[in-house]
């Protein structure tokens, strides 16, 4: 066969070059596989070949061969389009599992990435900070929970950033509940503690930043160092009240886990916020817990080391609302009102008594804003907000 009449890369032609040495007696097997970077018997395989087919012997048999599994082309072009307009911000494993849900199409990542990159689809890969030492996950579910606020652009960059509250389970990796608001506080945390409480019940513990709503800032800020007698935040005197463990992390990077779920969430729940058209807090508030979450768990949750959960049922007859909240204590005035942040209330004794004068109520200034008034042995007081005209006549 004339060699010439046969097109070789650069590659192909020193393979024919070194095992025509070779077949001369120049080289041994060993010297030549040694040279091509190949084992003896791939080399000998080669030679076989060559002295049966002359040069083209080095081209592999698969040379231009369509490989059995490749896609069709058209699930390819649907592919493109789809990525292109329906899903421009999801990354590639985000797009791989949504395509297999939602349209059927089974896809790796990698091939969703081979098919992409050139297109200009794709984000730069996120630096990783300095090694730290991995921490073994809690063996039950329930057992440590996180309970974080992450303020990001969820609606998209020409829309002013808000802030997720969410709860997630360290042995799982699930979120559990979660709320879109303004800005991270008390209140919101409540809102979603309450949320998780009567849907799971109460877990053994949280593990926290050391965000103001949380744990103390004041006597000398954060470090000095927060004694016995240091005055508890609201928060802390409700977990207390419920029996659950709270420990608080020096560090983000303490925190790891509920971090880069947080992550996760900026990138693929921004991508399917903007994908459904969502662009406030209580349709995203009611998108993320009935539709992303569910879905999320199916995808990313792991079993527990030990099967049986360590949730507790909410004791009978409590009412979470009346702990889960901020408590004051008032004294009644002479005209039977109390004044509370600025608002005059009108109290209604019981029954079972003519006033309320110079008692001292609690009062419960609940997550959702609605303020109440209790008697350590009446209980509720029924009350009414006095205008501010009502107020100057009292």
């Amino acid at each position: 066969m004339d060699n010439q009449e046969v097109r070789l890369t650069l590659e192909q032609v020193n393979r024919y070059e070194v095992c025509k040495r070779l077949l001369d007696g120049d080289i041994t097997n060993k010297e030549a596989a040694k040279g091509l970077r190949l084992s003896v018997r791939q080399v000998q395989r080669i030679k076989r070949r060559i002295e049966q087919q002359g040069a083209k012997g080095v081209i592999h048999g698969n040379t231009g061969r369509e490989p059995p599994n490749k896609s069709p082309q058209p699930v390819r072009d649907r592919v493109l389009k789809l990525a292109e307009k329906e899903y421009a911000d999801y990354n590639f494993s985000h797009l791989a599992d949504t395509l297999a849900e939602e349209h059927n199409i089974v896809l790796s990542d990698e091939t969703l990435r081979l098919w992409l990159r050139p297109q200009g689809h794709g984000r730069p890969v996120r630096r990783r900070g300095k090694h730290r030492r991995r921490r073994k996950r809690k063996a039950r579910e329930g057992q440590m929970l996180f309970l974080d606020g992450s303020p990001h652009q969820w609606f998209g960059p020409e829309k002013p950033a808000c802030c997720l509250i969410l709860a997630s389970d360290d042995a799982t990796g699930k979120p559990l509940w979660g709320k879109f608001q303004a800005e991270e506080d008390r209140d919101g945390c409540f809102e979603v503690c309450y949320h998780l409480f009567s849907r799971f019940g109460l877990p053994a513990s949280f593990y926290l930043d050391r965000a103001s709503q949380f744990i103390t800032t004041r006597h000398g800020g954060l470090h000095v160092k927060q004694g016995p007698d240091t005055q508890k935040t609201h928060f802390e005197i409700a977990m207390d009240r419920l029996a659950i463990g709270l420990s608080f992390a020096n560090s983000p990077q303490a925190r790891g886990r509920g971090e880069r779920l947080n992550g996760t969430f900026q990138d693929r729940l921004v991508a399917e916020l903007a994908h459904k058209g969502i662009t406030e807090c209580r349709e995203a508030t009611k998108y993320l817990n009935k539709q992303f979450i569910p879905k999320y768990c199916r995808w990313f949750g792991k079993e527990p080391r030990e099967p049986e959960p360590l949730w507790r049922p909410v004791p009978a007859g409590l009412e979470l609302k009346t702990v889960l909240c901020a408590k004051y204590t008032r004294t009644v005035a002479n005209d039977n009102t109390v004044s509370f942040q600025g608002t005059t209330y009108q109290l209604y004794p019981p029954n079972s008594c003519y006033h309320l004068v110079r008692a001292k109520l609690e009062v419960q200034q609940w997550f959702n804003g609605s303020v109440h008034f209790y008697h350590q042995h009446y209980g509720q007081i029924s009350s009414r907000a006095l205008p501010r005209d009502e107020e100057s006549t009292q």
